[in-house]
């Protein structure tokens, strides 16, 4: 058979076989199927789901890496494995609650913990990676001026495990990290009887 041929056979196989589906396709019947059921959606997740190994810290949903330390970059690929971001502290009450919780479960003043800030494309203007938004919050460790860049190559920020503080360091240090959760939404189907 002439390749010509054949492609005309075949377009007119799927044309029959599209004129002989076409009726079972449109004899569905015209019916929601969600009628029956109300739709709820909520920012953030219910009490009563497990959110392992994400856990609620204030309004926030956080995996704190307990013994893995990794440079900065590894810690911020890390948390894209798990589809979140490595944290961006905005605001003196979500830091105090991150400290309270990490000094709750043990850790020392000599952990620290990589979070989003970094200063990789303008020295000295720092942005949160997770969010690209700049550093407004910052309460820099140290009695002289900080961030200092110490050694010139400090250019991501880490936070200490005890202390509501945070610093620049050379983002190849292997530290702990924390990863931050994108703001959840749930959906709730409720069947409703008749």
């Amino acid at each position: 058979m002439h390749p010509q041929q054949e492609a005309h056979l075949i377009l007119l196989r799927l044309v029959i076989l599209s004129c002989c589906c076409a009726p079972a396709l449109t004899y569905l019947p015209d019916v929601n199927i969600f009628t029956n059921y109300r739709t709820e959606v909520y920012n953030g997740i219910p009490s009563d789901i497990d959110t392992t190994p994400f856990i609620r810290i204030g309004d926030n949903y956080y995996y704190i890496e307990p013994m893995n330390k990794v440079n900065w970059f590894q810690a911020a690929a890390a948390c894209r494995m798990m589809n979140a971001h490595l944290a961006s502290i905005e605001d003196k009450p979500e830091l105090e609650a991150l400290v309270k919780y990490i000094k709750a479960k043990g850790f020392k003043n000599n952990d620290y913990f990589w979070i989003s800030g970094n200063d990789l494309g303008t020295e000295g203007a720092f942005y949160w990676l997770s969010t690209g938004r700049p550093m407004t919050f910052a309460p820099w460790n140290g009695p002289k001026q900080m961030p200092d860049n110490y050694g010139g190559n400090e250019n991501c920020v880490h936070m200490f495990g005890t202390r509501e503080l945070i610093n620049d360091a050379n983002c190849k240090i292997l530290m702990l990290y924390v990863c931050e959760a994108s703001d959840p939404k749930t959906f709730k189907f409720t069947y409703i009887k008749w």
